[in-house]
């Protein structure tokens, strides 16, 4: 699989506290998918342009795809990086990117 992230190290914890807290940064930083992350960033920021709530959802489910995207990364998964582990995330997420995955959907 081209572009895999292996991150034995990741912590959720702090994957979800970056995630929600620091532009989402969580994705970036400690799980390693930078693609991921622009691309969250950009689907909470149209949800926040067209009305605050959806923004908020899309937040919310970046978060916990964080969160189990660090858990499997640190239980030793190789992922994609452009792999979503929650899937309503993915769902969301497809709409602007045609490449990402989601092993769970």
């Amino acid at each position: 699989m081209a572009n895999t992230v292996t991150k034995p190290d990741a912590d959720p914890i702090i994957s979800a506290i970056l995630t929600a807290f620091v532009l989402n940064l969580g994705h970036y930083l400690i799980n390693g998918q930078q693609r991921k992350w622009l691309y969250s960033l950009i689907a909470i920021l149209i949800g926040c342009v067209l009305c605050l709530v959806p923004g908020w959802i899309i937040a919310i489910l970046s978060i916990i795809d964080s969160y189990q995207t660090a858990q499997r990364l640190q239980a030793g998964e190789t992922i994609g990086e452009n792999e979503y582990t929650f899937p309503p995330l993915f769902k969301v997420v497809q709409i602007i990117d045609k490449t990402a995955t989601c092993s769970r959907a």
